[in-house]
């Protein structure tokens, strides 16, 4: 049987008899520290980790206001809850208290039933909390494994499928008439496929930046360079005919992740293209801006206005302004997670013909 770890108060007054009173008003089963000060009270906060926290507000030199402030500016003990002990009976004072961050207080004089109940319940609530905090680490833990484990095992069977749609595309080709029957199955089937595996490399990676387990290889390289070489490789996914680039003159290279920088563009375009009418252009755009070299993509459709801008970069959400069912809504938060791994920033806004637009930042050095 699992015994609950005994409670520690941490009670501070400058009157030892107030201190020695209220020890005895509460149960013996847990276990008390007191400091007569401000500054005592914070250090026995920082070393000792209190469960609650029974604070006077009167305090020569540093009141208890001051102290209740100092203890949530610290991380250390941001989370201690805080019980104001008071005479005062104003309500700006109460309220200021709160205003604070202290969970609540107790009036003097103090009644025994009142302060035993307050106490425990915000033990309780304290207690609960971080039961809450333990469980969603946990949730998060397993969430990082079902995103590693489950992409592994589903690439396996893609690849199958790739293979086999690859041979029936070259079957096909060799037979006259079958071209122009089956052709076009056999080259959606692949285009599905690609598609595929690039959702699963971002389920892939979005545990990897969430666990800060992903790995950044940063070399030199003409943004060009780079646009080009993204049109080519996802050619299968990206329509090149749709694509106007528009670069400022003499942009300075880049230090970047060019595999990262490459999936942020596709991310970025082939949401451009999902959100867009069929053939309209989508432009890619940059100029320098200080120390870096800003990205855009901007497409001709509903302007970012009209989106909630909030919830863009929010993974599985998706505009209901599209017509289309296709995706899950991961792309742009994979792009947001992918920019900030690089320092970046990224960002929704219109242009100057308040069209769609999505920035993102890129180091020069």
């Amino acid at each position: 049987m699992k015994v609950a770890p005994i409670k520690k108060i941490l009670i501070a007054d400058d009157e030892p008899a107030g201190i020695a009173l209220l020890k005895g008003l509460l149960p013996r089963e847990y276990k008390f520290m007191a400091a007569t000060d401000g500054l005592t009270a914070l250090d026995l906060a920082r070393q000792h980790q209190p469960d609650l926290i029974l604070l006077d507000v009167r305090m020569p030199e540093m009141d208890g206001h001051e102290v209740c402030r100092a203890l949530k500016a610290s991380e250390e003990t941001a989370d201690i809850p805080v019980i104001f002990l008071t005479s005062l009976t104003e309500t700006e004072d109460i309220v200021n208290g709160f205003n604070l961050g202290a969970v609540d207080y107790v009036a003097k004089p103090f009644s025994a039933i009142e302060l035993n109940a307050r106490v425990a319940t915000h033990l309780q609530l304290q207690a609960t909390k971080e039961e809450l905090g333990r469980m969603n680490a946990e949730l998060h833990e397993q969430q990082n494994l079902f995103l590693e484990m489950i992409p592994h095992d589903l690439r396996t069977s893609l690849a199958i499928i790739q293979g086999n749609a690859e041979l029936l595309q070259r079957m096909v080709k060799k037979r006259e008439g079958d071209d122009e029957r089956y052709g076009p199955a056999a080259d959606d089937v692949l285009h599905g496929c690609e598609r595929l595996k690039a959702l699963l490399t971002d389920l892939l990676d979005v545990g990897r930046l969430k666990s800060g387990r992903f790995m950044l290889r940063k070399m030199r390289m003409p943004l060009s360079t780079l646009i080009a070489a993204t049109l080519s490789s996802f050619r299968d996914i990206l329509d090149e005919t749709r694509y106007r680039i528009e670069l400022a003159d003499q942009l300075p290279e880049l230090f970047i992740d060019h595999h990262c920088v490459e999936r942020i563009l596709v991310n970025l375009l082939a949401n451009a293209e999902k959100y867009s009418s069929p053939g309209s252009t989508i432009f890619i755009r940059a100029w320098q801006r200080g120390e870096v070299v800003v990205v855009a993509v901007c497409d001709e459709e509903e302007d970012v206005a009209n989106l909630d801008r909030a919830k863009l970069f929010v993974p599985y959400y998706r505009s209901f302004l599209t017509n289309t069912t296709e995706g899950v809504g991961l792309g742009l938060h994979m792009a947001k997670l992918l920019v900030e791994a690089q320092g970046g920033e990224i960002w929704a806004d219109q242009d100057e013909e308040y069209r769609t637009r999505y920035c993102f930042t890129l180091a020069i050095r």
